[in-house]
């Protein structure tokens, strides 16, 4: 069990800043790979518009 402490020495390299640290850290990666993916998928989905519109022109 993890117990906080009130030296902030400790607190800011102790094993409880860390852990939480990294927790988000990695919560804010996955919002970004999230954020990226969805933009990746709006872009494919203009890509295909342009193509059939493009298609359709000729």
């Amino acid at each position: 069990m993890m117990i906080a402490t009130f030296n902030p020495d400790t607190a800011r390299n102790g094993d409880v800043y860390r852990a939480a640290r990294l927790a988000m850290l990695t919560q804010q990666m996955m919002r970004h790979i999230e954020r990226t993916e969805a933009s990746g998928r709006r872009v494919e989905q203009m890509l295909a518009a342009l193509a059939e519109a493009n298609a359709l022109m000729r």
